[in-house]
């Protein structure tokens, strides 16, 4: 990823001053930072060479601006994970509302970044440019205002949300809202997984249950119960009939999606269970985040922990896997740090 300063439409003709608006000489332009991602694409395409032809023999970038242009995207690095760990913050942005935001997802083309909060509306922000585009109404009540979940289909064809009074809702790639489920659940949707097959959709709630839902159908055809209290968490394993929740009883349990059944239950965890997710590289583990500080990685063929992350000075509330490499984990913490 390439980062410049974006000039804007400062060209004047020569040897005449730039005017403002309302007739004088307009001060100088404040260069605007934005991403270019496309420059490493196109680099690592020009260099690389096909594997009956040896290795990649990269040339490793030196700490200079002028190295910029050899920079490559994390799929040219497979084997050195450190190199695609992120360690300059780029840009704050900051929405009319100041209520907060509970939901963040990339668009499937990774262009924009959308963002769902109390206010029950979606914010869609440039992801290059880092400015403000839209919001539009998603979850909006005078009572129960607020959008808690959001899940893009593996097809990238559909948005599902879910909404702070239990309601779930379809959404286009366009955000033109095709269906509602009212009744999904009688309290806050905390969180949406998607099937591999993207038929059927995971939610859990607040109401201590878990449904499966028929996308086509827009019906419930399996109601999940086990948990004593909120249901923070889900997630649907990419490749097995296996579902996991966490919960804030402090538990996390895997399900049968066919059967309805739990599995197993582990109580590793000391208190609520904020994320659990399958790693979509290494099929056989998951890892969970907690508001008792930690966050774990579960072998599934021993079904423990095999690895416990410490350092967030307080709860753990996010939780994501590196999408190329199975080492790496995100997480985020209540106390403003990643």
């Amino acid at each position: 990823m390439a980062f410049y300063d974006d000039p804007g439409n400062d060209s004047q003709p020569f040897g005449r001053p730039p005017k403002s608006y309302e007739g004088g000489i307009a001060g100088p332009r404040r260069p605007r930072l934005v991403t270019d991602y496309g420059s490493s694409m196109v680099q690592w395409i020009r260099t690389r060479k096909p594997r009956y032809k040896g290795g990649h023999q990269i040339e490793v970038e030196r700490p200079s601006a002028s190295y910029v242009v050899d920079m490559l995207p994390p799929l040219a690095r497979v084997h050195s994970p450190a190199d695609t760990i992120p360690v300059r913050h780029l840009h704050q942005s900051i929405g009319k509302s100041k209520k907060p935001i509970t939901v963040v997802r990339w668009t499937p083309e990774g262009r924009r970044l959308l963002t769902g909060g109390h206010t029950g509306e979606f914010m869609l922000w440039n992801g290059t440019a880092f400015n403000f585009e839209t919001v539009m109404d998603a979850h909006y009540d005078q009572l129960q205002a607020g959008v808690t979940s959001l899940a893009w289909s593996h097809s990238h064809d559909w948005l599902i949300s879910g909404g702070q009074k239990g309601d779930v809702k379809y959404w286009r790639p366009n955000f033109n809202n095709v269906e509602t489920i009212d009744d999904a659940h009688h309290d806050a949707v905390r969180d949406l997984a998607w099937s591999p097959s993207d038929t059927k959709f995971l939610s859990a709630s607040d109401d201590t249950t878990l449904k499966i839902f028929d996308f086509t159908a827009r019906t419930c055809d399996t109601v999940l119960t086990g948990h004593n209290w909120d249901v923070k968490s889900c997630d649907w394993h990419p490749t097995k009939g296996l579902l996991v929740s966490g919960s804030k009883d402090h538990q996390v349990k895997f399900w049968d999606p066919r059967t309805a059944r739990c599995l197993t239950t582990l109580h590793s965890h000391k208190n609520t269970v904020t994320a659990t997710r399958f790693s979509r590289v290494n099929n056989n583990l998951l890892a969970t985040s907690s508001r008792d500080q930690t966050a774990r990685v579960f072998d599934l063929r021993m079904m423990r922990d095999i690895c416990i992350l410490r350092g967030h000075e307080k709860p753990v509330s996010s939780l994501t896997w590196h999408p190329i490499h199975s080492s790496l984990i995100s997480t985020g913490s209540e106390d403003g740090s990643l």
